[in-house]
C-alpha cells in the first residue's frame, strides 16, 4: 500500500577529503584578499577583461596615488561590479561609460583608453565626461572606498576619529607642523 522512499546517498566526503578542499580554498581566499591574483582581473568575469582594466585605470587617473597597490582601487570597484551582475541599468551605465572612453581615446590618439600612456590625455577625457552619472558613480565609490580604509588612513597622514580620544585639542592640535 505505501511505497518505500529510497534512502538518500550518503555523501562520500571523508574528514581527509574536507580538510583537503577546505585547505585549498583558504589558500585561494588568501591570494585574493592579499593581493597575489592580477589586480586587473578583479571583474572581469563580472563585466568583462577589458571593462575591468579600463574601469582600474579610470579609477587609478581620478584618484592618482602612485603609492598605492591596484588592490585597494579593486576592492572598491568589486562591489559595483557584483552590483552590475544583478542591475541591468548599472551593467548598462559601465559599459556604455568604458565605450566612450575609448571612442573618445580613438578619436584623439587613435587607440583605447587604458592604451593611452600620457596621463594628460586621460585626464582630458575624464575632464570631458564628469558631469555624467558614469563619471560621478565612480568617482563617489572611489572616495568613499578609498578614504574610509582604515588600512589606508597612515597613507593619508590621517590618524582616524578623535571625538573617542578626547577630540583634537589634547590629540595632535597642538603638534601642527605645517602651519
Amino acid at each position: 500500500m505505501f511505497k518505500k522512499e529510497p534512502a538518500l546517498a550518503q555523501p562520500s566526503l571523508s574528514r581527509r577529503r574536507f580538510l583537503s578542499f577546505s585547505g585549498t580554498a583558504m589558500v585561494g581566499l588568501g591570494a585574493i584578499s592579499a593581493g597575489l591574483l592580477p589586480a586587473a582581473s578583479w571583474a572581469a568575469s563580472l563585466v568583462g577583461e577589458h571593462a575591468s582594466q579600463t574601469l582600474l585605470r579610470m579609477a587609478r587617473d581620478i584618484y592618482p596615488h602612485d603609492s598605492l597597490d591596484d588592490k585597494y582601487y579593486a576592492q572598491v570597484l568589486q562591489p559595483l561590479a557584483r552590483s552590475a551582475r544583478n542591475d541591468e541599468q548599472l551593467k548598462a551605465m559601465l559599459s556604455e561609460g568604458v565605450d566612450e572612453l575609448d571612442r573618445r581615446a580613438r578619436a584623439m590618439k587613435s587607440r583605447p583608453y587604458i592604451e593611452l600612456t600620457e596621463e594628460a590625455d586621460r585626464v582630458e577625457i575624464l575632464r570631458a565626461i564628469e558631469d555624467r552619472p558614469f563619471f560621478q558613480r565612480l568617482k563617489g565609490d572611489l572616495m568613499m572606498g578609498l578614504y574610509n580604509n582604515p588600512e589606508l588612513w597612515p597613507t593619508f597622514g590621517y590618524g582616524g576619529s578623535a571625538w573617542e580620544k578626547g577630540g583634537y585639542l589634547y590629540r595632535g592640535y597642538n603638534q601642527i607642523d605645517w602651519l
